[in-house]
């Protein structure tokens, strides 16, 4: 019977290769590495030399070196690790005549197996988010790993039949002469010597056994190899070529090109600073696997991950957090004489939260009495005004419609006591009103389809306009923004409806309602709904309707969410958000692509700046009135210093590029969602339950402090001061990781929610600030997972969940940026330096004193 030779590359660093499959048919083959096949889910049958087994979930078995295969599945899921002892070099024991009988098939005790499987949970899951130090933590699980065999599973060698012998003996001497000497000019003539058989007789052998040439084998083990050296960009292509045996230059680059339909240079500047890990994704198959991507299986995997690593002593987690320092080889040089820039601080133009009625109540009244007087807003946005809590609309019997607007009046009466001027949003739809009754959203099933009756639905527009003209007057009534609806551009699922029409008529109509009552006040729109890597066409075709009906907005308003929309319809994309928003309390929910780069948040903005000067439109105020990196209320990443550290590099980036930046939401307490019992269950808000900060609450403080003109900003800081007083403010973050941004968290959990960042290092800062002179005060403000991390405390507490009042308080009072001081002599130049940890965001505040 055929069978052919798997060719195995490994690392240059580590004897051991793991795959995850969806596994198919594998034909016969036989490799010299160990193969330790653990069955995932789904039945699945291998057959060794001549015998047949049968694994179910959760079976394991091991193939030994040089032993005839084959594996076959209708759809099974399976981990394959494969090991080539000889490669640990330091092992002073026969790793080639090691023989093992792992099979739990055929086992009677299933409980010799449980440390073999915890142990490859640990290789699972430390792989799954791999990060710089990965290497050092698969060398250790691979020593437990071959101890564990060899204590409870190393046997006798089996005998085996003497031709196959022969011959794999025979081509497992080949290919270690080839892997020995790959990097020099080997050929088949000194191969032939070597073994003492004619030219002709061991290349038809080689062909015959390998299922490759001799020559193209040799060329995919250099290519190999040289993809490793890529990666390291102090080599040059002519060393990597001339290093792994290549006879010249163009040599490799058409065996490169051939292979990877590339350059190896175009290849290099797409792969640089990746670290390539242990777990295969890769298009090439040496045999009939068929590898599917981890996200199609990953609940599946992290289910054996999580049971298996149960009962096991805590890791170490601290491998994920172990970092280096980021070297500034040379100080920053700032001249503080240079021209100057005034600053608008148009990050909190707007503030949000999410209901009109939510305003009356107590815990989101104290919240923004908090946001008021440390940070400051000016407008705040809140939907749901005409919701049917708010009691706005009834009708008589005979259909006439009765208005009441008391409770509005008491929201707005207590915003304006707070310096808080309302965006006038009319949304959602009430009751009576409502075209569809069935089309609504989020827990309070609010009423998102359009009026069933235009005519009625514009007389109630201009009745509260009026209304709020009298109560309030024209002057302050003029200072508010207008608008309606909110992100018109979703599904019908959502806020949207099934055709654009639909909204320009209810958008042209309430225009008109509102400025046949007062021409002056400023009606705009449309809060279109915007993500990474998507078309704002819906946008701009809004903006071309309203020019062409005499209804352009007076100012422009828009959402944008760093989340990734490019691979998923728009329709699954809302009911996913629709399903996110009613979840009980999970933290294991279907999560959202992210944006997989880091400036997507500064791209947006090019894309809207750049088309709304196309159009004319760049005159117009541009007010962000929602933004954040996600729309889910239990992304756990919410709660931690990511979030803290991501508003500041946003806002550094792109400072004052818009007329507003409303993060969204100022606090956990709201109704849209089914509440939940956790204090930090990753809900969008700044502040926690009982107004406890979360680091991103002290994000906006820390840019509240900046002063009015900008000195300079760069990357990862920005410079600014007030007369005698400067202050600069630094970030130190770090984007998720790739598999993160596709939504796979095997790594994640309530305690530990940073395991999805691959390379988190310190950052050293080095600032020269020139022509500066005196004594000066020098204040450190300092948020990171040490200081300021509500989160983060609470862990450190022992205790999670719900919280007695007096935990409360203690989480309430320790939660809050770490302070130094410290005194310096500037003689024409001061130099300041900072070591930021991971996700750390800093102020630094410097007062003349003499």
């Amino acid at each position: 019977m055929e069978y052919r030779h798997e060719i195995i590359n490994f690392n240059n660093k580590l004897p051991i290769k793991f795959f995850m499959h969806r596994i198919g048919d594998v034909n016969r083959h036989w490799h010299q590495s160990l193969e330790l096949v653990v069955n995932i889910k789904g039945q699945l049958t291998i057959v060794v030399e001549d015998e047949k087994y049968h694994l179910s979930d959760g079976d394991m078995l091991l193939i030994n070196s040089n032993e005839i295969h084959e594996l076959h599945a209708d759809d099974a899921i399976i981990i394959a690790l494969q090991m080539k002892l000889e490669l640990l070099k330091d092992i002073n024991i026969d790793t080639k005549n090691m023989y093992f009988d792992c099979n739990s098939v055929t086992a009677d005790n299933p409980d010799t197996f449980k440390q073999i499987k915890r142990v490859i949970a640990e290789i699972l899951k430390y792989n799954m988010n791999h990060n710089e130090l990965i290497d050092y933590k698969n060398a250790s699980l691979i020593y437990e790993l071959i101890y564990e065999l060899c204590a409870n599973f190393k046997v006798e060698k089996k005998e085996t039949k003497k031709y196959s012998e022969e011959k794999l003996d025979r081509l497992s001497r080949v290919l270690d002469y080839i892997h020995s000497k790959y990097d020099e000019n080997i050929s088949l003539q000194s191969l032939a010597e070597k073994e003492f058989l004619s030219i002709p007789y061991l290349s038809k052998f080689f062909k015959r056994g390998m299922g490759i040439s001799f020559s193209d084998y040799v060329k995919q083990i250099r290519l190999h190899y040289s993809v490793l050296d890529l990666l390291d960009d102090t080599l040059t292509i002519d060393e990597i070529a001339h290093k792994n045996g290549f006879p010249n230059t163009r040599s490799f680059v058409t065996a490169f090109k051939e292979k990877f339909e590339e350059l190896p240079s175009v290849w290099r500047k797409q792969n640089i600073g990746k670290s390539l890990g242990s777990i295969e994704a890769t298009k090439e198959k040496s045999v009939n696997y068929f590898q599917m991507e981890p996200h199609a299986y990953y609940e599946d995997v992290a289910q054996f991950i999580e049971e298996h690593l149960k009962d096991a002593p805590p890791p170490n987690h601290k491998i994920s957090d172990v970092e280096t320092s980021e070297l500034a080889v040379a100080p920053i040089s700032v001249d503080l004489t240079k021209e100057e820039m005034q600053l608008q601080h148009t990050f909190k133009t707007f503030t949000g939260v999410s209901r009109a009625k939510e305003v009356l109540m107590a815990p989101v009244q104290e919240a923004l009495m908090l946001a008021q007087k440390e940070i400051g807003y000016r407008y705040i946005k809140m939907h749901s005004l005409l919701d049917d809590d708010m009691m706005v609309y009834s009708e008589a019997r005979d259909g006439t419609p009765i208005y009441n607007f008391h409770l509005i009046d008491q929201v707005i009466d207590f915003l304006l006591s707070i310096q808080l001027k309302p965006l006038i949003q009319f949304s959602f739809m009430p009751r009576l009103l409502a075209s569809n009754l069935d089309k609504t959203v989020f827990y309070n099933q609010i009423n998102t389809s359009p009026p069933k009756d235009i005519k009625k639905w514009s007389g109630l527009i201009r009745s509260l306009t009026a209304h709020l003209l009298n109560r309030y007057g024209k002057k302050e009534v003029r200072s508010w923004l207008f608008t309606v609806w909110n992100e018109p551009s979703s599904s019908n699922h959502l806020f949207g409806f099934r055709n654009n029409q639909t909204f320009y008529d209810l958008f042209q109509t309430t225009y008109k309602a509102v400025k046949e009552i007062d021409s002056q006040l400023p009606f705009g729109g449309p809060a279109a709904f915007s993500t990474y890597n998507k078309s704002e066409d819906w946008f701009f075709d809004f903006l071309a309707f309203s020019m062409e009906n005499q209804c352009p907005p007076d100012f422009i308003t828009i959402h944008y969410y760093d989340i990734d929309l490019s691979n998923v319809k728009k329709e699954e994309l809302d009911i996913s958000i629709f399903q996110v928003g009613n979840h009980i309390d999970s933290i294991d929910e279907q999560p959202l692509y992210l944006s997989p780069v880091e400036d997507s948040f500064e791209q947006f903005i090019d894309r809207l700046k750049k088309g709304l000067k196309e159009i004319g439109f760049d005159d117009k105020k541009v007010f962000l009135t929602e933004w954040n990196s996600t729309v889910s209320h239990r992304d756990l990443m919410n709660d931690t210093c990511f979030k803290s550290a991501y508003i500041i590099k946003n806002i550094i980036d792109n400072y004052d590029r818009l007329d507003a930046f409303g993060y969204w939401l100022l606090t956990d307490f709201h109704e849209e969602y089914l509440m939940s019992k956790n204090l930090f269950h990753g809900g969008l808000g700044m502040l926690a339950y009982q107004q406890i900060k979360k680091p991103s609450y002290h994000a906006f403080s820390f840019l509240n402090k900046l002063g009015d003109t900008l000195v300079e900003k760069g990357d990862g800081y920005l410079i600014t001061k007030e007369e005698d007083r400067l202050q600069l403010l630094l970030h130190n973050y770090h984007h998720y990781n790739e598999k993160y941004a596709k939504g796979i968290i095997l790594n994640i959990s309530y305690e530990d929610r940073y395991s999805n960042f691959s390379n988190k290092i310190k950052k050293e800062c080095w600032f020269e600030l020139l022509n500066l002179e005196g004594t000066f005060e020098i204040k450190h403000y300092i948020v990171n997972r040490e200081h300021g991390s509500a989160f983060d405390n609470e862990l450190k507490l022992g205790k999670v969940g719900e919280h007695s009042p007096e935990e409360l308080d203690y989480l309430r009072n320790i939660s809050v940026p770490k302070l130094e001081i410290e005194r310096a002599v500037a003689d024409g130049k001061l130099h300041i330096k900072a070591e930021l940890e991971p996700f750390e965001i800093r102020l630094i505040e410097l007062d003349r004193i003499v």
